[in-house]
């Protein structure tokens, strides 16, 4: 999860742009109406009101499993884990 990209925000954007954009991007997702996009939105502001955290973002990017957690995420439950069914088969398989 890129913070910027969450609000909308160019990497200069300073105090009052986050706090601002942080705001409208509440107004458009609320905690009661939208819990995840609201969860993003105050994961994305926590990461940028640290001013020593967002030069670390500005400077290396965000850390590299933040975008394989939100692939994970986007899958339905029922399709994250695969029991042994199929392995079985694969196995099966390869004793003919």
């Amino acid at each position: 999860m890129n913070p910027f990209t969450v609000l909308g925000l160019e990497e200069t954007a300073d105090d009052e742009a986050v706090r601002a954009a942080y705001l409208a991007a509440l107004r458009l997702s609320p905690p009661d109406r939208d819990p995840e996009g609201f969860r993003r939105i105050r994961d994305a502001y926590e990461a940028l009101r640290d001013k020593e955290h967002r030069l670390a973002l500005r400077l290396f990017g965000p850390p590299p499993l933040a975008d394989l957690m939100e692939l994970l995420d986007a899958f339905p439950y029922e399709r994250r884990y695969v029991g042994p069914g199929p392995w079985l088969n694969v196995l099966r398989e390869r004793r003919r």
